[in-house]
């Protein structure tokens, strides 16, 4: 008999550290369950951080009886107003062309007329193959 104030007071104990444990375990759900659905509400808003304005209001979540947020609407509200370059919809750069610009001017077609009007030293520093068929042509 000795024993059951003692087994008492022991039970007591576990007893409220399990109520403890129960209730941080339930807050850390509702926590990630508002950080899940803040952040898919920012980025369908065009949000470039959304897990960055979370935490910036993260202690000002309110939530329904049924451990729900409750104020989402108007805390991204106010992030709109207060961090607006966080949802400035900024255009993609425009197509890069690393060539742009430095193409070479068309070749002209070499043609026996040409050819005539050249001298041998300009004909040497020509491609034997275009001048053998300029020739041909």
């Amino acid at each position: 008999m000795n024993d059951e104030p003692h087994n008492t007071d022991e039970t007591a104990a576990e007893l409220e550290r399990l109520r403890q444990e129960n209730e941080e375990l339930r807050t850390a759900a509702r926590l990630r369950e508002a950080r899940e659905a803040m952040t898919a509400e920012l980025t369908g808003a065009g949000a470039r951080s959304p897990e960055l304005l979370f935490g910036a209001v993260r202690a000002e979540i309110e939530f329904d009886g049924d451990g729900r947020p409750a104020n989402l609407g108007d805390l991204i509200a106010r992030l709109r107003r207060d961090f607006p370059e966080q949802f400035e919809q900024v255009p993609p750069a425009g197509h890069i062309d690393a060539g742009s610009g430095t193409s070479a001017p068309a070749a002209q077609t070499l043609t026996a007329e040409a050819l005539a009007r050249m001298s041998p030293a300009e004909i040497n520093r020509l491609d034997w193959a275009e001048v053998r068929s300029a020739l041909t042509r």
